[in-house]
């Protein structure tokens, strides 16, 4: 059918096949676009915060009220620590509580000038297109795109992890991972690596609190 319709307009003229070509090319790219999970909002994306500790950072997300939620071993053991706003201001908040066998932690800090990420106290099915966003090494505030891979089951250190097929690395944990509504579905924990030689490599699986555990956590009801 496509041979047909350019070979129809090239018989023409060459500004006819320049035309037929454009309008394929563009509808083909908007087959493909129409793939992608939809851009969140930019209050999801300004709710993310990067933690700023001496010994290293992480990622962070804030629920309302000046609550942010991250990874239990982003904070470890201190009872204070720096945010980061997606501008480049700082602050501080104040470590609330950890739970170290669901590796979530709240903090504490003034709400104003961030995003809200709207926590949703219910599961996400495999194939459910989702968005991570993060502070990776040394780049900061940054989405990465992908899919559930895996139901919730209970691997390494972690009670109840997703797996999902978005590429993970160190500085993503404590990130928030959203569904194509803007949802607030988990928080990122780690990433699975494979034992090779001396040194395990990662494999770029990453794993994700399920906001379900977060919820009750919190003592909120599922919606």
């Amino acid at each position: 059918m496509l041979r047909r319709f350019l070979r129809a307009a090239s018989r023409r003229t060459p500004t006819a096949f320049l035309v037929a070509l454009f309008l394929v090319i563009a509808a083909t790219s908007a087959a493909a676009y129409a793939l992608l999970p939809p851009p969140t909002s930019a209050a999801t994306e300004t709710a993310t915060v990067k933690i700023q500790l001496e010994n290293g950072h992480g990622s962070g997300v804030h629920i309302g009220d000046g609550f942010i939620v991250t990874a239990a071993h982003v904070v470890g053991d201190a009872k204070e620590v720096q945010l980061k706003e997606k501008g480049g201001a700082l602050r501080k908040a104040d470590v609330l509580w950890v739970n170290k066998a669901n590796d979530i932690a709240l903090l504490r800090t003034s709400s104003d000038g961030l995003g809200v990420a709207k926590l949703a106290c219910h599961a996400v099915k495999v194939g459910d297109p989702i968005v991570a966003y993060g502070n990776p090494l040394k780049i900061e505030f940054v989405a990465a795109y992908g899919k559930i891979a895996g139901e919730p089951r209970e691997t390494g250190p972690w009670k109840s992890v997703y797996v999902t097929d978005i590429t993970t690395v160190m500085g993503h944990s404590g990130g928030g991972t959203f569904a194509e509504n803007g949802d607030l579905i988990g928080i990122t924990v780690g990433v699975m690596a494979a034992p090779i030689g001396f040194s395990g490599s990662l494999v770029g699986y990453g794993y994700v609190v399920p906001s379900t555990e977060v919820c009750e956590l919190l003592a909120r009801r599922p919606a």
